[in-house]
């Protein structure tokens, strides 16, 4: 058999979101997960993606809240999701239109709130 391989992950510039290191994600006890999909635009190799926040987990005994972000299409050749430390500096919201601005802005049907 071949041998495996994995997407790379893009290497790191200053001023990118920092990857949760593996010890935290590991660590004995129970996550507090939420799942929240949210817009963000998040530093990665050295520039600003747009990209889904999918959950939010604070790591047991961890005063860190971590966010598993993916970006961009899927790529075999290369990771486009993670686990980072949460830094508004590297991982930002991107704001939401109300639905008022987008029915002025031409939005036919608009969805507010959750089911």
């Amino acid at each position: 058999m071949g041998r495996v391989t994995h997407p790379r992950q893009p290497a790191p510039a200053l001023g990118d979101a920092e990857r949760a290191p593996r010890e935290l994600m590991t660590l004995p006890g129970m996550s507090r997960d939420v799942r929240d999909w949210k817009l963000v635009w998040i530093r990665i190799a050295g520039a600003w993606r747009s990209g889904i926040l999918t959950v939010w987990r604070r790591p047991p005994g961890s005063a860190v809240w971590v966010a598993h972000v993916r970006w961009g299409e899927d790529d075999q050749r290369e990771q486009r999701w993670g686990w980072f430390l949460y830094d508004p500096a590297t991982i930002r919201p991107i704001p939401q239109p109300s639905a008022a601005a987008a029915v002025s802005a031409g939005a036919t049907t608009v969805f507010e709130g959750t089911p």
